[in-house]
């Protein structure tokens, strides 16, 4: 069996490929845009991206007439997938980071949590603040 040295078609293939999963996942996907709220607070998504690949092909033909040009007719597909998952929040408040983890929890019971917390955190700023401006007009 004859084959030919040049699979620029498969390389194609390949390369093209590649070159559309670069433009989809770059450092954003992992680690998202900051969120900062009135009270100063910093938010930054942290997430897990999974990739999965195939590619193949191949020359084929009997070694007839059916041979175009110097190499026989290319056959080949490609196929992948991409998940990206939720793994937890980056939060600064007050100099102090912490990291909140919603993987192996619901993440809606999560975000729920966090969302009570800083509502909470904000009536406790309110409340400081009026009871300041209180003694300010005493």
């Amino acid at each position: 069996m004859k084959f030919y040295s040049g699979n620029e078609n498969i390389n194609g293939l390949i390369e093209n490929a590649m070159e559309k999963i670069k433009t989809i996942v770059d450092s954003s996907t992992i680690v998202g845009e900051k969120v900062v709220t009135e009270d100063g607070t910093t938010i930054i998504p942290i997430s897990k991206v999974t990739i999965g690949y195939v590619v193949g092909g191949g020359e084929y033909a009997d070694l007839s007439a059916r041979r175009v040009a110097n190499h026989f007719p290319m056959a080949g597909g490609s196929s992948g997938g991409m998940s990206v998952t939720p793994v937890g929040f980056l939060i600064e408040s007050g100099g102090e980071v912490r990291f909140i983890n919603v993987e192996n929890k619901s993440l809606y019971q999560t975000i729920l949590n966090m969302f009570n917390a800083l509502l909470s955190k904000v009536n406790e700023n309110q409340n400081s603040q009026e009871e300041k401006e209180e003694k300010n007009e005493e």
